[in-house]
């Protein structure tokens, strides 16, 4: 059992952005089972299919949650499709992006900041949305990654260092594109949060790397993304750069639920910007305002799957 340091809030409705993509639909399948929400928003660009339907009704299962499911087009300022659903949600989770994978494009990339623009300002002005949590990424700090970190260095304060640069092993990768638009996400969190006063709290959130389906730790790489092959031996500054950020399905979900749930009372301001990893042995990345603030406790470990059993 998870400890729990100080009282949760109570949130009745959560709103879900990129509700089929791998993130989206971890978090929805979770609070449906396992959390006091009651109204789950899944906002996606199409319609669920019916394995999507069927699962999300498999985790309900007898309890008293409504799954409503909106197709929408988040670039569209006009579409009143998620701007409503927002207006009925305490809390906006936003995952969605035009590609989530740190090989996008600059199209692809101004599409989605153009989407975490909308969604934010619409949280910030929504009469009922209390706090919006937004998926930031590691790419963000992704310059890092050739330098000299000491276990537990890379705390959310440091200076942003934009975009990762690796060969996966097929060919270069540079994930600057991608991350431009998670900073400039992170920059306009800070700036509504705190402008909002204590109104509508923002918690971005540096995901690690939570990879499609059963996320296993055999199945992490050097490529550091599940799109791309690996053809040759590992390097091992990126394989281990990679797999220390290693983020379980069941630390993510416990992670998001609690950026739900967690009082801001504690917080430094209205906006906060936290590591989500797992509990990594020797990992660069510092978990500790991820813990003091949303009172985060990860159970897993990439060299030790189930450490704690």
């Amino acid at each position: 059992h998870r400890l729990v340091k100080k009282m949760s809030r109570h949130v009745r409705s959560v709103a879900v952005t990129g509700a089929l993509g791998n993130l989206g639909s971890k978090l929805l399948q979770h609070l449906a089972a396992n959390s006091q929400v009651r109204h789950l928003i899944a906002l996606d660009r199409k319609p669920p299919d019916e394995m999507h339907r069927s699962s999300m009704l498999d985790c309900v299962g007898e309890r008293d949650v409504e799954i409503e499911w909106v197709e929408c087009d988040l670039s569209d300022w006009e579409d009143l499709r998620w701007r409503d659903a927002f207006d009925r949600s305490e809390v906006v989770v936003h995952f969605a992006a035009q590609n989530p994978y740190p090989d996008a494009s600059w199209s692809d990339a101004d599409t989605s900041l153009i989407m975490n623009i909308n969604t934010a300002h619409a949280a910030a002005e929504s009469p009922l949305t209390n706090r919006y949590v937004f998926a930031t990424s590691n790419h963000v700090m992704g310059q890092y990654k050739d330098e000299k970190m000491s276990p537990g260095s890379l705390s959310p304060d440091l200076d942003p260092a934009v975009g990762t640069v690796w060969n996966s092993g097929d060919k270069d990768i540079d994930s600057t594109r991608y991350a431009s638009a998670k900073w400039a996400g992170e920059r306009l969190c800070d700036f509504l949060g705190r402008r909002s006063a204590n109104s509508t709290s923002f918690v971005s959130i540096r995901i690690g790397w939570c990879q499609p389906g059963a996320n296993e730790t055999s199945t992490l790489s050097a490529t550091g993304t599940p799109t791309l092959k690996q053809n040759h031996a590992e390097n091992n500054n990126t394989d281990r750069w990679f797999k220390q950020m290693w983020l379980s399905n069941r630390d993510f979900c416990h992670l998001f639920q609690q950026a739900i749930e967690a009082e801001s009372d504690t917080w430094p301001n209205n906006a906060i910007i936290v590591n989500g990893m797992s509990d990594n042995a020797d990992m660069a990345w510092d978990l500790k305002p991820t813990r003091k603030y949303l009172n985060y406790n990860p159970m897993d470990d990439v060299f030790s799957e189930e450490k704690n059993g």
